[in-house]
């Protein structure tokens, strides 16, 4: 399993950003505010971005455009993913 921690951008500071390649043989990304409290904060919800957990996602192009809008994205980020998905291949 691989998980990058991502910067967030200028505005979006309160977001805890990821992607990586998981066991079950599928990128993710998440867009999570940990911090949010509904209770004290009810006008401000924050964006929330999760993708993987349920479908399969192949490419990385697909998780890192989007998280894109909230975090700076290394140039190399996407060779990292790639080289994670063929150190540890899908099972068909």
């Amino acid at each position: 399993m691989s998980v990058y921690a991502l910067t967030p951008k200028p505005g979006f500071e309160r977001y805890t950003i990821q992607v990586g390649w998981n066991p079950h043989r599928t990128f993710f990304a998440t867009v999570v505010d940990f911090a949010w409290d509904p209770v004290t904060d009810p006008d401000n919800e924050p964006d929330t971005v999760r993708i993987g957990p349920v479908e399969t996602v192949l490419d990385p192009a697909e998780v890192l455009l989007a998280v894109e809008p909230y975090a700076h994205i290394p140039a190399d980020l996407a060779a990292a993913l790639r080289a994670d998905q063929a150190a540890h291949p899908a099972r068909r």
